[in-house]
């Protein structure tokens, strides 16, 4: 790296593209002449981020400058699977997906082509904020790429209950009595909040976790309970039960901000505390303390994890998660709420994007579209994600007759 003492520099601020809640702030030293990046750090005056960056970005300019990078289009010579691949230019690979969708388009229609792309990139120019490539793919009538690997059932659940899955401004659990981390590792994967959770903790609050494994999160808290995984439906269930039964509810506030809060709790008298406990594997005074805790103490806030959300009845777990504030009157109380996502606070007329309406292909039902559609994918189109290791059924994936499968790998 040339010695930037010699160097006329320019730093310019930006921010990291990768997908994680954080959205750090950086700084990037330049070389005035060359243009070459000469260092990385975080930005020391961004209010959330203060000069820090995490381990993956740190060694970002490493990375940039490593020679196995690949920096042109490959284009297969040998069997597919096989990892055999030549060069070739930009202008010779444009031009060959160009003819390739064409001749789809041409034969079997604009549908039969599926742009699916993951979360490799969060912004709204090239990343899933603006899905992009949409006013190209409207264009062509391509199918619509439905993004619902992540975190879309725990926004349909707690929509269902609080109509959005925006809640509480982070920065609020400052004014937090007791914060309540679920199925997040807050230390590790948003390390830019985890300042203002010690901030609440040195004003009196108590910190609780939520997740079947001690992780570094769990370590640091006050009372961790490690639940089975898949029973986070069933501690919620058990834990607004035991707020009804103990008197902890706020009677005045579901009279008055909610609807259908008496049917809701005439359905939880399955969920005594036995049963609670034994469906989740952890001790009945635990999941107790954790309820006298969330009435007792204060508002409390609920930082809701998205993994707890990602297999079969995810959304009605984090659904019902979210009416533990409602129970207990804490929504609209400086400390008191849920976070589970802010992207609903960013809203991006996407709208205008969008031209008339075609089929919508779900990605997690990748191998059963492949296989079953009747107007079958012709040619799948993959930006910014991996769908033979992040998908469900990758061998039914991997079965389709590869004669009716044109893949392209978008970087």
């Amino acid at each position: 790296m040339p010695d930037e003492t010699m160097t006329e520099t320019v730093d310019t601020i930006g921010a990291c593209p990768l997908d994680c809640p954080d959205g750090c702030s950086w700084v990037v030293t330049t070389d005035r002449a060359s243009g070459e990046a000469l260092k990385i750090r975080g930005n020391p005056r961004h209010p959330f981020t203060h000069g820090g960056l995490c381990k993956k970005v740190n060694p970002w300019l490493t990375y940039a400058a490593d020679p196995g990078r690949i920096l042109t289009p490959l284009r297969r010579v040998g069997p597919k699977g096989s990892g055999s691949f030549e060069p070739i230019s930009w202008d010779d690979a444009l031009a060959e997906i160009a003819a390739k969708l064409r001749g789809v388009i041409d034969t079997d229609g604009g549908e039969a082509i599926w742009p699916f792309y993951g979360t490799g990139n969060v912004g709204f120019v090239q990343g899933v904020g603006g899905q992009p490539g949409h006013r190209l793919f409207d264009h062509l009538g391509a199918s619509r790429h439905a993004a619902t690997i992540c975190s879309v059932s725990g926004h349909i659940g707690i929509s269902y209950t609080a109509g959005s899955a925006f809640g509480v401004d982070p920065a609020e659990v400052v004014h937090a009595k007791t914060v309540l981390i679920w199925g997040s590792n807050t230390l590790v994967a948003n390390q830019h909040w985890w300042p203002f959770v010690e901030q609440a903790r040195s004003a009196g609050a108590t910190v609780v976790v939520v997740d079947p494994l001690l992780t570094r999160t769990a370590e640091r808290a006050d009372l961790h309970l490690a639940i089975r995984p898949g029973t986070d439906g069933a501690l919620a269930l058990g834990l607004c039960q035991l707020l009804v039964s103990k008197g902890y509810v706020d009677r005045a506030f579901l009279d008055a901000r909610t609807t259908g809060s008496a049917e809701f709790i005439e359905s939880l008298a399955a969920w005594d505390l036995a049963t609670t406990a034994e469906t989740c594997g952890v001790e009945p005074h635990l999941i107790e303390a954790l309820a006298d805790q969330l009435a007792s103490a204060g508002p409390a806030l609920i930082k809701l994890g998205q993994g707890m959300q990602r297999h079969a009845g995810g959304g009605q777990a984090a659904r019902v998660v979210s009416c533990l504030p409602a129970l207990l009157g804490h929504y609209g109380r400086p400390g008191g709420g849920l976070v589970y996502s802010t992207s609903d606070s960013y809203v991006l007329n996407t709208g205008a994007l969008r031209r008339s309406p075609t089929r919508s292909l779900a990605m997690t039902n990748l191998a059963s579209n492949l296989n079953a559609l009747d107007n079958p994918v012709k040619a799948l189109l993959v930006l910014g994600a991996n769908p033979m290791v992040s998908n469900p059924d990758v061998q039914w994936c991997r079965a389709r007759p590869a004669a009716r499968r044109s893949v392209h790998r978008g970087r």
